[in-house]
């Protein structure tokens, strides 16, 4: 009776050693199969530093000049604002006219940011009697001052810009419906872009 006894015990042991290590195995395959996701970027690191610069924002560059600290050309992230570039410059020199900016609004590559002097003259036209206007920030109201443009061509500009994004050129006026060479001519010294 005592080698029956031990056959089943053996034969019990043996189950119970196959399901521990079923039991083993399976575990394994589930840990293995959640962490599979998890290893894909490592696997891959050029992908996934690639992922990082597409998140990253691409650079702009300014050129902060007149009653500044540290004028010069820098590179801030795009969307950045005047005050940031001001930061980055050092700051206003003691002569600066501070009322004289919007610190609040946006910059744009290649622009060309001027900090005026305490009762220093604004830019203006070759005429000399009216401030250049911006054509990506000007309302229809600030538009309807140039020459040959009205209320209506006035809302067509503003209508192009929010559907095309800022002017890029002085020249791509001329793809508003309505404005051919001869007007762009005539306002052209009093228009900007930055």
């Amino acid at each position: 009776m005592g080698g029956k006894t031990g056959a089943r015990e053996k034969a019990i042991l043996g189950v119970l050693v196959l399901l521990l290590i079923a039991g083993g195995i399976w575990r394994a395959v589930e840990l293995r199969a959640t962490e599979r996701p998890e290893l894909m970027p490592e696997e891959n690191n050029q992908s996934g530093e690639h992922d990082q610069e597409a998140l990253e924002p691409e650079k702009i560059s300014v050129h902060l000049v007149g009653a500044v600290e540290n004028p010069g050309v820098y590179k801030l992230p795009e969307g950045a604002r005047v005050y940031e570039l001001l930061e980055l410059g050092g700051g206003f020199s003691e002569e600066a006219d501070r009322e004289s900016l919007n610190q609040a609004r946006p910059i744009f590559d290649g622009e060309q940011i001027y900090v005026h002097s305490i009762g220093e003259a604004p830019k203006h036209s070759q005429g000399g009697t009216d401030e250049v206007i911006n054509i990506n920030r000007a309302s229809v109201a600030e538009l309807t001052g140039l020459p040959g443009i009205g209320e209506v061509r006035a809302g067509q500009i503003v209508d192009y810009r929010e559907k095309h994004g800022y002017f890029t050129d002085i020249e791509q006026l001329m793809e508003v419906s309505g404005i051919g060479e001869a007007t762009f001519n005539n306002i052209a010294e009093m228009i900007t872009i930055y």
